[in-house]
C-alpha cells in the first residue's frame, strides 16, 4: 500500500516541482497555484502513507521542510498537504500509544544492522565480545543463539522468540524498558572491538539493494502465489489459482536470466536514480537535487531494513523512476535550447565593435567607415586641384 500511495504523492510533488516558480514563466512574479484536485490527492496520499508505514513521517516532514525552504511562496499547500496529516495521523497515534489504548510495536525491529553486527561477531569471533558488553546483553539476548542463528541476508532469525527457528535468541518475554537502557553502549564496545566483522555485517545486510547482478533475497513473485494466498485462507485460493502460479513462475524466470532479468528487479533503479542524482550534482541542478532527497531517505530506509535485497522495499523507487527520467530529460533540453539561444545572440553580437570607448553595432561601424573613406577622397581631390 505505501509503494502505490508513494506513486500518487510523487506524482503531485513532480507537479509541484515542474510549476516552481523558476520552473515556468509566471505572471508577475507569482508562483502557480497548485490545482485543487492535486491539493487533495497530495493530502490523501500522505494519509495513505502515514497509514501504511511508521517510516512515512520522517519523510513527509523532511520533503515538507525541504519544499518550504526551496518554494516559500507556497508554504501554505505544503503545510495543509503534508505538515498537517502528519500531526494528525502521526501526532494522534503517538498518543495513543503512550495512553496505551494502542499497542505500540517492539523497538527491537528497528535496530537489524545493530542486532547482525552483534549476531555476527558472536558466530566468527565470540572472544572478542567484551565482557561488560556481554553482561549488558544478557538479560535481553541469548549471544549463543544469536551466533548460532545468524544469516546474513536476514535478521529475523536473529530476533526470533522462538516461533521460526526454535531458538530463543531475543528475551521478548522477560526484557524490559531498564534491559534495553545499555543496549546501545554494550553494541558500541563490541563494533569497536571488532570493526572489520561489524562492517562486514553492515555491507552484507544491504549489499543487494545497490548491486543489480545479486537476486532477490524476497523477489515480488512471492506474493502472487505464497501459501497466504494460495492455500491459508478461505476463499481467495478458490479462483485463479493455477494462473497465479504461472505469472509467478513466468516473473521468477525472466528474472533469473542475465542482464534481460535485471529489468525486473528493484535494484537496478535504485542504482540509476543513484547515477541521475550524480548527473545533477555534476550539472549543478541543485534544485532537482534537492526535490529528489526523499528518495535518498528511502533507500536510507532499505538500509536498515531487516532483509537484504527485499523487493517491495525498492516498489516505491522503481515505480516512479519514469517521473525521474522525464524530469532529467525536460531539464537537459530546456538547458540546450538555453545554450542555443546564448550562442545566438553571441553571434549576432560578435560584429560589434569599441571605438573611442563606446561600443557600437556592425551597420554603425560600416556606415562610420564608408564616410570616413568619402571624406578622404574630397581631401584627396581638393590636393590634385590645387597642383
Amino acid at each position: 500500500m505505501f509503494a502505490f500511495a508513494f506513486v500518487w504523492w510523487f506524482g503531485v510533488w513532480y507537479e509541484l516541482h515542474m510549476t516552481h516558480i523558476k520552473a515556468l514563466p509566471t505572471i508577475n512574479d507569482k508562483p502557480m497555484k497548485l490545482r485543487k484536485r492535486s491539493l487533495a490527492a497530495l493530502f490523501m496520499s500522505s494519509c495513505v502513507m502515514l497509514i501504511s508505514a511508521k517510516y512515512a513521517w520522517y519523510i513527509i516532514l523532511f520533503a515538507a521542510l525541504l519544499a518550504i525552504i526551496n518554494d516559500r511562496k507556497r508554504w501554505k499547500t505544503y503545510v495543509v498537504a503534508l505538515m498537517l496529516p502528519t500531526v494528525l495521523i502521526h501526532g494522534g497515534l503517538v498518543y495513543l500509544v503512550n495512553s496505551g489504548a494502542v499497542i505500540g510495536g517492539d523497538p527491537i525491529e528497528s535496530r537489524g544492522i545493530q542486532l547482525q553486527q552483534i549476531a555476527r561477531v558472536a558466530k566468527y569471533n565470540p572472544q572478542g565480545i567484551p565482557e561488560d558488553a556481554a553482561k549488558k546483553l544478557a538479560p535481553v539476548f541469548n549471544l549463543d543463539q544469536m551466533a548460532e542463528s545468524y544469516f546474513q541476508q536476514d535478521a529475523d532469525p536473529v530476533k526470533s522468540s522462538g516461533i521460526q527457528s526454535k531458538k530463543v535468541s531475543y528475551k521478548w518475554r522477560t526484557v524490559t524498558k531498564d534491559d534495553m537502557k545499555d543496549f546501545n553502549d554494550a553494541w558500541w564496545q563490541i563494533v569497536k572491538a571488532n570493526p572489520q566483522i561489524a562492517l562486514d555485517a553492515l555491507f552484507a545486510e544491504c549489499f543487494g539493494y545497490f548491486n543489480v547482478t545479486d537476486l532477490p533475497y524476497v523477489s515480488m513473485d512471492y506474493y502472487v502465489n505464497n501459501d497466504y494466498v494460495q492455500s491459508d485462507n478461505e476463499w481467495i485460493h478458490l479462483y485463479n489459482h493455477q494462473w497465479r502460479n504461472q505469472v509467478a513462475g513466468f516473473a521468477k524466470k525472466w528474472g533469473q536470466i542475465p542482464v534481460l532479468g535485471w529489468v525486473t528487479h528493484g535494484n537496478l533503479y535504485v542504482t540509476l536514480t543513484l547515477l541521475i542524482g550524480a548527473a545533477e550534482v555534476v550539472l549543478r541542478r541543485w534544485r532537482s537535487l534537492s526535490w529528489h532527497l526523499p528518495l535518498l531517505l528511502l533507500m536510507g530506509v532499505m538500509i536498515t531494513a531487516p532483509a537484504n535485497n527485499f523487493e517491495r522495499h525498492m516498489l516505491p523507487i522503481a515505480f516512479v523512476f519514469g517521473f525521474l527520467c522525464l524530469e532529467f530529460w525536460r531539464e537537459s533540453r530546456a538547458a540546450r535550447l538555453a545554450a542555443r539561444e546564448a550562442s545566438y545572440v553571441g553571434t549576432s553580437t560578435a560584429g560589434k565593435r569599441r571605438i573611442g570607448g563606446h561600443r557600437i553595432d556592425r551597420q554603425q561601424s560600416d556606415k562610420q567607415d564608408a564616410d570616413e573613406r568619402h571624406l578622404d577622397g574630397r581631401q584627396l581631390d581638393g590636393q590634385e586641384k590645387e597642383s
